[in-house]
């Protein structure tokens, strides 16, 4: 039997024929049309357990959400999401709400941002409707709030979600919720709620890893059916480290340039859709005979030995540098980067490429060093 989601809602059930008048309405009695806009959230198909990347930041996080969303009120409760913006965590209490309400069925789902939350707390304060306010959000099956860092310095709020909080845990209904730090770093958070929030799973979310960048960009070139080639999309990630959504904003940017000038995606195209055009000129100005003396200087290594087939790790490294800032700094493909290197091929360069990105999310110190090199190369001091 099919589920019907109500996208115009904050409350999503099942088939809505099954429940008392007012709740088919998603709505509690008294409730005008414009309370009911403060808190309409919509469930994106895009967002399911099926289109979810996982990698070694986001893995943990993954498996609690699945394993929620299949045993819910039992598997983690509460589940607590923390990450940066465009991690995933939306993506993932999305994903909850909906496997649930296709499979569990007859489940009574708040879905909702912290900010709608809030916003509806105040407004039936003001028109004295906090009896219906409390049946909304106490007498559901699960309670899933995006952004519950939003309570930060509201204290009444607080005091309300607190019981609200109790109430479902209590009776064994499932709360998942999403930060964007681990709620003993929430600000002005009541000490009572910190605890709640931590006694269940926490489970943080980091930046993608150069590998798991590669594979989200395939993942949405293929929802897309769009062709990019294996170096457009080497170029992508190793240029966009930070997350999801930037990735996806990339692909916009060159899909769009493509179909501007009715040309196919290349490298080329790429670096030109993805470039300012400060950063453009100032690309074209970096040799690589530049990159080649700075690192050679910067590591005390010969140019002969970065171009050897010596495997060193004094020699490899050094060269691996040099592959990176290669490939950030400049216009050349895998395959040029990789002759510069004694004749390289582009999956060594790959390799590398990768090797470095997971070096910068583990090791402060070398991404400092990097950081150094990256500012010498804008700054002209190549040696």
């Amino acid at each position: 039997r099919g589920r019907q989601v109500d996208s115009s809602a904050t409350l999503v059930y099942g088939p809505a024929a099954e429940l008392p008048a007012w709740e088919a309405r998603a709505s509690p009695v008294g409730f005008d049309e414009a309370d009911q806009r403060l808190t309409q959230t919509i469930l994106s198909p895009d967002y399911s357990f099926e289109n979810f990347v996982t990698g070694p930041g986001n893995r943990l996080a993954h498996a609690a959400a699945w394993a929620v969303a299949n045993q819910p009120g039992m598997a983690y409760n509460p589940l607590f999401i923390h990450g940066g913006v465009g991690l995933g965590k939306t993506h993932l209490l999305q994903a909850i709400s909906q496997k649930i309400l296709q499979e569990v069925g007859q489940q009574q789902i708040c879905y909702l941002s912290c900010d709608a939350f809030v916003n509806q707390f105040l407004t039936c304060v003001q028109k004295g409707q906090m009896s219906q306010f409390r049946h909304m959000y106490r007498h559901v099956d699960m309670l899933v709030i995006d952004d519950i860092h939003f309570l930060a310095n509201r204290e009444r709020t607080q005091e309300e979600f607190f019981h609200t909080f109790n109430e479902l845990f209590q009776s064994k209904r499932q709360i998942v919720l999403s930060s964007d730090s681990p709620p003993a770093e929430i600000p002005q958070l009541e000490e009572r709620l910190v605890s709640r929030f931590q006694s269940g799973m926490v489970a943080p979310i980091s930046k993608p890893s150069y590998e798991t960048r590669v594979a989200i960009l395939r993942a949405k070139t293929s929802l897309r059916d769009l062709h990019m080639p294996d170096d457009v999309v080497s170029y992508i990630a190793t240029k966009i480290d930070t997350n999801a959504r930037e990735l996806e904003g990339a692909i916009n940017t060159i899909q769009g340039h493509a179909t501007l000038k009715n040309v196919s995606i290349d490298l080329l195209l790429a670096q030109e859709a993805l470039s300012e055009p400060a950063l453009g000129v100032r690309r074209s100005q970096v040799t690589f005979e530049q990159i080649l003396e700075l690192v050679t200087a910067a590591y005390n290594v010969k140019l002969s030995a970065l171009q050897s087939r010596r495997r060193q790790k004094s020699i490899s490294a050094p060269r691996q540098v040099g592959m990176y800032l290669a490939r950030k700094h400049t216009r050349f493909s895998l395959e040029q980067i990789g002759g510069y290197f004694g004749g390289r091929d582009h999956t060594t360069v790959m390799h590398a490429l990768k090797v470095i990105e997971q070096r910068l999310d583990e090791d402060a110190g070398f991404a400092r060093q990097i950081e150094q090199l990256d500012m010498k190369i804008t700054d002209g001091q190549h040696v």
